[in-house]
Protein backbone atom coordinates (compact mmCIF):
# COMPACT_ATOMS: atom_id res chain seq x y z
CA UNK A 1 0.00 0.00 0.00
CA UNK A 2 1.43 3.41 -1.01
CA UNK A 3 1.54 6.12 1.71
CA UNK A 4 0.41 9.33 0.63
CA UNK A 5 2.23 12.09 2.50
CA UNK A 6 0.69 15.62 3.04
CA UNK A 7 1.70 18.84 1.69
CA UNK A 8 2.32 19.67 5.48
CA UNK A 9 4.42 16.77 6.10
CA UNK A 10 6.47 17.41 2.72
CA UNK A 11 7.30 20.67 3.83
CA UNK A 12 8.46 19.70 7.09
CA UNK A 13 10.52 17.00 6.08
CA UNK A 14 12.77 19.15 4.81
CA UNK A 15 13.91 20.63 8.52
CA UNK A 16 13.97 16.72 9.61
CA UNK A 17 17.65 16.53 8.63
CA UNK A 18 18.50 19.68 10.77
CA UNK A 19 17.15 17.96 13.84
CA UNK A 20 19.48 14.61 13.17
CA UNK A 21 22.45 17.28 13.00
CA UNK A 22 21.31 19.23 15.82
CA UNK A 23 21.45 16.13 18.24
CA UNK A 24 24.90 15.18 16.87
CA UNK A 25 26.50 18.27 18.25
CA UNK A 26 28.85 18.14 20.96
CA UNK A 27 28.29 19.74 24.74
CA UNK A 28 30.57 22.75 23.86
CA UNK A 29 28.68 23.57 20.24
CA UNK A 30 25.09 23.24 22.34
CA UNK A 31 26.32 25.48 24.81
CA UNK A 32 27.63 27.60 22.30
CA UNK A 33 24.04 27.96 20.78
CA UNK A 34 22.10 28.59 24.14
CA UNK A 35 24.30 31.47 24.96
CA UNK A 36 23.48 32.64 21.15
CA UNK A 37 19.88 33.19 22.34
CA UNK A 38 21.13 36.63 23.63
CA UNK A 39 22.56 37.75 20.18
CA UNK A 40 21.47 40.78 18.80
CA UNK A 41 21.29 39.16 15.71
CA UNK A 42 20.09 35.41 16.38
CA UNK A 43 23.27 33.24 15.32
CA UNK A 44 25.79 36.06 15.43
CA UNK A 45 28.22 34.63 17.49
CA UNK A 46 27.78 31.00 15.91
CA UNK A 47 28.76 31.33 12.23
CA UNK A 48 29.80 27.80 11.85
CA UNK A 49 25.69 27.08 12.28
CA UNK A 50 26.08 27.78 8.41
CA UNK A 51 27.53 24.86 8.05
CA UNK A 52 25.07 23.29 10.05
CA UNK A 53 22.48 23.97 7.65
CA UNK A 54 24.25 23.56 4.51
CA UNK A 55 24.95 19.58 5.84
CA UNK A 56 21.21 19.60 6.51
CA UNK A 57 20.53 20.40 2.49
CA UNK A 58 18.60 23.46 3.12
CA UNK A 59 21.46 25.71 1.01
CA UNK A 60 21.15 29.14 0.50
CA UNK A 61 18.17 31.18 2.56
CA UNK A 62 16.76 34.72 3.02
CA UNK A 63 18.47 36.21 6.17
CA UNK A 64 15.20 36.49 7.73
CA UNK A 65 14.82 32.33 7.66
CA UNK A 66 18.18 31.70 8.50
CA UNK A 67 17.88 34.12 11.84
CA UNK A 68 14.81 32.32 12.33
CA UNK A 69 16.56 28.84 12.27
CA UNK A 70 19.40 29.84 14.32
CA UNK A 71 16.33 31.00 17.14
CA UNK A 72 15.19 27.64 17.35
CA UNK A 73 18.64 25.64 16.99
CA UNK A 74 19.01 27.84 20.34
CA UNK A 75 15.93 26.41 21.93
CA UNK A 76 16.65 22.97 21.13
CA UNK A 77 19.97 23.42 23.26
CA UNK A 78 18.06 24.93 25.71
CA UNK A 79 15.97 22.10 26.60
CA UNK A 80 17.43 19.06 24.67
CA UNK A 81 20.91 17.10 26.13
CA UNK A 82 21.77 14.58 23.32
CA UNK A 83 24.36 12.15 23.66
CA UNK A 84 26.26 12.87 20.42
CA UNK A 85 27.70 9.31 19.69
CA UNK A 86 24.27 7.74 20.36
CA UNK A 87 21.81 7.18 17.62
CA UNK A 88 19.21 10.43 16.84
CA UNK A 89 16.15 9.61 18.16
CA UNK A 90 13.59 9.10 15.33
CA UNK A 91 11.75 11.80 14.07
CA UNK A 92 7.74 11.26 15.48
CA UNK A 93 5.09 10.87 12.29
CA UNK A 94 2.63 12.99 14.22
CA UNK A 95 3.96 16.76 14.27
CA UNK A 96 1.73 19.25 16.95
CA UNK A 97 2.00 22.94 16.79
CA UNK A 98 3.33 25.02 19.33
CA UNK A 99 -0.02 25.88 19.74
CA UNK A 100 -1.49 22.99 21.28
CA UNK A 101 1.73 21.77 23.07
CA UNK A 102 1.12 25.14 24.80
CA UNK A 103 -2.29 24.26 25.30
CA UNK A 104 -1.00 21.59 27.21
CA UNK A 105 1.27 23.45 29.51
CA UNK A 106 -2.07 25.76 30.03
CA UNK A 107 -4.18 23.19 31.19
CA UNK A 108 -1.16 21.41 33.38
CA UNK A 109 -1.26 24.58 35.16
CA UNK A 110 -4.69 25.03 35.92
CA UNK A 111 -5.43 27.41 33.15
CA UNK A 112 -3.45 30.17 34.73
CA UNK A 113 -3.91 33.58 33.37
CA UNK A 114 -0.48 34.11 33.15
CA UNK A 115 0.21 31.40 31.09
CA UNK A 116 -2.37 32.05 28.65
CA UNK A 117 -1.05 36.02 28.77
CA UNK A 118 2.06 34.72 27.78
CA UNK A 119 1.02 32.85 24.87
CA UNK A 120 -0.93 35.28 23.40
CA UNK A 121 2.22 37.71 23.57
CA UNK A 122 3.95 35.25 21.45
CA UNK A 123 1.39 36.07 18.79
CA UNK A 124 1.51 39.35 18.88
CA UNK A 125 5.05 39.30 18.52
CA UNK A 126 7.17 40.15 15.38
CA UNK A 127 10.01 39.25 14.01
CA UNK A 128 12.44 41.26 16.26
CA UNK A 129 10.47 40.43 19.82
CA UNK A 130 10.13 36.82 18.19
CA UNK A 131 13.49 35.15 20.07
CA UNK A 132 12.83 37.02 23.07
CA UNK A 133 9.00 35.93 23.37
CA UNK A 134 9.84 32.53 22.38
CA UNK A 135 12.57 32.26 24.71
CA UNK A 136 10.12 32.87 27.51
CA UNK A 137 8.03 30.77 26.31
CA UNK A 138 9.83 27.72 25.74
CA UNK A 139 11.54 27.83 29.34
CA UNK A 140 8.48 27.62 30.59
CA UNK A 141 7.80 24.50 28.92
CA UNK A 142 11.19 22.98 29.57
CA UNK A 143 10.18 23.96 33.69
CA UNK A 144 7.11 22.05 33.29
CA UNK A 145 8.82 18.66 32.14
CA UNK A 146 7.42 19.63 27.95
CA UNK A 147 8.99 20.05 24.78
CA UNK A 148 7.63 21.48 21.78
CA UNK A 149 8.00 19.60 18.15
CA UNK A 150 11.49 20.86 16.62
CA UNK A 151 10.47 20.03 12.97
CA UNK A 152 7.00 21.44 13.64
CA UNK A 153 8.52 24.65 14.98
CA UNK A 154 11.46 25.13 12.64
CA UNK A 155 8.92 25.33 9.76
CA UNK A 156 6.37 27.73 11.67
CA UNK A 157 8.64 30.35 12.91
CA UNK A 158 10.49 29.89 9.42
CA UNK A 159 6.86 31.61 7.80
CA UNK A 160 6.66 33.99 10.97
CA UNK A 161 7.39 37.03 9.18
CA UNK A 162 5.87 36.48 5.58
CA UNK A 163 2.22 38.11 5.51
CA UNK A 164 -0.16 35.56 4.71
CA UNK A 165 1.68 32.61 5.64
CA UNK A 166 2.54 34.16 9.17
CA UNK A 167 -1.17 35.10 9.66
CA UNK A 168 -2.41 31.52 8.72
CA UNK A 169 0.22 30.16 11.53
CA UNK A 170 -0.91 32.69 14.12
CA UNK A 171 -4.30 31.62 13.74
CA UNK A 172 -3.69 27.63 13.83
CA UNK A 173 -1.58 28.00 17.06
CA UNK A 174 -4.14 29.64 18.47
CA UNK A 175 -7.02 27.21 17.27
CA UNK A 176 -4.81 24.42 18.79
CA UNK A 177 -4.21 26.44 22.11
CA UNK A 178 -7.86 26.87 22.42
CA UNK A 179 -9.32 23.88 21.08
CA UNK A 180 -6.75 21.72 23.44
CA UNK A 181 -8.27 23.56 26.55
CA UNK A 182 -11.65 23.21 25.84
CA UNK A 183 -11.51 19.51 24.50
CA UNK A 184 -10.33 18.96 28.34
CA UNK A 185 -12.65 20.91 29.45
CA UNK A 186 -15.64 19.42 28.18
CA UNK A 187 -13.86 15.71 29.32
CA UNK A 188 -13.89 16.94 32.72
CA UNK A 189 -17.55 18.59 33.15
CA UNK A 190 -18.99 15.67 30.28
CA UNK A 191 -21.45 18.65 29.34
CA UNK A 192 -22.30 21.16 26.43
CA UNK A 193 -21.99 23.82 28.92
CA UNK A 194 -18.13 23.50 29.41
CA UNK A 195 -16.99 27.30 29.54
CA UNK A 196 -14.14 28.85 27.18
CA UNK A 197 -11.29 29.87 27.81
CA UNK A 198 -11.05 33.39 27.74
CA UNK A 199 -8.55 35.75 26.44
CA UNK A 200 -7.93 38.25 23.77
CA UNK A 201 -7.77 36.37 21.02
CA UNK A 202 -10.33 34.08 20.38
CA UNK A 203 -9.84 30.22 18.32
CA UNK A 204 -10.80 30.96 14.77
CA UNK A 205 -13.01 29.17 13.19
CA UNK A 206 -12.10 26.24 9.97
CA UNK A 207 -11.45 27.80 6.94
CA UNK A 208 -10.46 26.68 3.78
CA UNK A 209 -6.56 25.49 5.00
CA UNK A 210 -7.10 24.78 7.09
CA UNK A 211 18.28 31.10 27.26
CA UNK A 212 19.46 29.67 30.26
CA UNK A 213 17.57 32.48 32.10
CA UNK A 214 14.83 34.79 31.68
Amino acid sequence: MTQTNSPSTLRTARYEPLLRHLSRLDRGQLAALRRSLGDDLPGQSVPWLEGVFLRSGLGQMQEARWQALAVVAGLYALIERPDAAAEPAPIPEHRDSFGHTFGRLYLAQDQRPSTEKRFLALLDADMDALPYALRQAVTLLKAADMKPDWVQLMDDVGGWDHDSAGDWIRRRWAKDFYRTAERQTHTDTDDDTAPIPTGTLAPQPDDTDEGDTL
